[in-house]
């Protein structure tokens, strides 16, 4: 080859590729592949923590309206009344609620007669349970 074409030859600019090469497809396909798998874990983890936020919200509700059962008794006494353990249907869903009544004080010789009321709202699948405590004083 003479000169001159080898001269020609390297003057010339390279031929224009088209396609992708096998490695960028590799490339490609492997952060494709890192995006979805994160994103499924994203997606994963907000639907537990939806469904989380569904149960304390149905069960902040539940010892609510039971705080405020206790809260309208007629009578002192019949506040007594109120403990229990009973199940409870919300949405589909069973919670269980237990109320729990302590009395401070009453005796002739204290100063103070109150009952504390404690209502604890749990459901297997939440992973804390609800509990409100109030205190009504004798009247």
């Amino acid at each position: 080859m003479s000169t001159h074409r080898m001269r020609a030859a390297a003057a010339r600019p390279p031929r224009s590729r088209r396609g992708m090469t096998l490695a960028e497809v590799m490339v490609a396909m492997m952060l494709l592949t890192t995006v979805m798998l994160a994103l499924g874990a994203f997606t994963a983890r907000f639907a537990m923590a939806n469904g989380q936020a569904r149960l304390v919200v149905a069960a902040n509700e539940i010892a609510g309206t039971k705080l405020d059962a206790i809260h309208t008794s007629q009578t002192y006494p019949s506040i007594d009344l109120l403990a229990d353990s009973v199940q409870v249907k919300r949405d589909y869903t069973t919670f269980t609620v237990v109320t729990k009544v302590k009395r401070v004080g009453g005796t002739p010789t204290d100063s103070t007669d109150y009952r504390l009321m404690t209502v604890t709202v749990t459901h297997p699948a939440m992973k804390k349970q609800v509990m409100k405590t109030t205190a009504i004083a004798a009247f």
